[in-house]
């Protein structure tokens, strides 16, 4: 009986562990996906007003399944390049990630994030995109570009990506559709130089 009680302690004792964040923020941590984030996952996940922003692959609704598969992915596609966020006390309340490119374009990446909406207007994505962008140069010395696409009405998205220091660098028009609707597609980008050197000064 006490063998079975004391593994029953280890697997609940290696559930609780989170993996090590890449980085501690003020406002939030970020680390790797771990299996206990599913539930966590799939609570802020399904809601439409983040699937509306969000392209066709992530699900709507979002069921508990398809968390568990999308850590899976994130877990097991190395190196390591999508994330959790994280309150400081653990809590999950979104993803960041980047997206290689190919071709002419591999020394660039698109840098995606979500968040879930009870922890909007907190500052919270702003102080991640900024640690996450400077990570992703410092880890990955080939890449040259960072850059994001963002829905038309996506204002804080958009807002976020300015003030992480991201240039406004055109309008794709008629680019997306989505739910029945047609929207411009707004492309931001920030450079090696741009996000180390102004970081180091």
């Amino acid at each position: 009986m006490s063998q079975d009680n004391d593994a029953a302690e280890s697997q609940t004792q290696a559930q609780s562990e989170s993996p090590i964040p890449i980085l501690t923020l003020s406002r939030s941590i970020i680390r790797p996906f771990h299996v206990h984030d599913a539930p966590s996952i799939a609570c802020e996940a399904n809601n439409p007003l983040i699937a509306r922003w969000m392209r066709n692959l992530f699900p709507h609704p979002y069921a508990l399944s398809d968390a568990e598969s999308w850590i899976s992915i994130a877990t097991t596609r190395l190196p390591l390049r999508d994330f959790a966020i994280a309150r400081p006390d653990g809590t999950y309340v979104g993803g960041i990630g980047l997206k290689p490119l190919a071709d002419v374009e591999s020394r660039t990446m698109e840098i995606g994030y979500w968040l879930g909406e009870a922890h909007w207007g907190a500052g919270i994505m702003t102080e991640a995109v900024v640690a996450f962008s400077r990570w992703s140069f410092e880890a990955i010395p080939e890449l040259l570009r960072l850059e994001a696409g963002v829905f038309g009405g996506n204002e804080g998205s958009m807002a976020v990506l300015r003030k992480a220091g991201y240039t406004y660098e055109g309008r794709r028009r008629n680019a997306v559709f989505k739910n029945g609707d047609v929207l411009d597609f707004h492309m931001f980008g920030l450079l090696r130089e741009e996000c180390l050197g102004s970081q180091q000064n």
